[in-house]
């Protein structure tokens, strides 16, 4: 990516933090040991760019503190940051195509209904007093 959201500085600020929030476990790699991670956080700011401030806000907290002693404080005093920082860290590991592979998840694949499910829904009457209770709905103003 040429032109990147985060500089490269809030980027390993980032893998630091994430790396609390992620570590790694078992078979599972920590955040910042994945090889694309700075695309992955890159992507998701492309498609939510409302938390961009929310991120820059939590990465800044981190200049004299530890890692760990980070997420704490923004725990308790910006869990909006708190709550993005998260977000993001979380929403980039899992577009990672290892993290889904170890975790044998394929991403999302189309799944028609098959014939036999198409009117599940009319099983066990569970729409029946929606149909029963007839059309509701609001005129909209023209």
């Amino acid at each position: 990516m040429t032109d990147q959201i985060l500089k490269p500085i809030e980027h390993e600020t980032l893998a630091a933090l994430a790396d609390v929030l992620i570590p790694s476990a078992e078979s599972m790699p920590a955040f910042s040991e994945l090889k694309g991670h700075q695309n992955h956080v890159e992507r998701v700011l492309i498609l939510r760019p409302e938390l961009q401030a929310d991120l820059r806000r939590a990465l800044a907290r981190a200049d004299a503190l530890s890692p760990s002693d980070t997420i704490e404080k923004l725990n308790m005093d910006d869990p909006q940051a708190f709550g993005t920082l998260g977000l993001v860290a979380s929403s980039a590991y899992y577009l990672d195509a290892s993290v889904r592979k170890l975790l044998g998840y394929p991403g999302q694949i189309s799944r028609p209904a098959s014939p036999d499910e198409e009117h599940d829904y009319l099983h066990d009457d569970i729409l029946q007093p929606v149909i029963a209770r007839g059309p509701i709905y609001r005129e909209v103003p023209d």
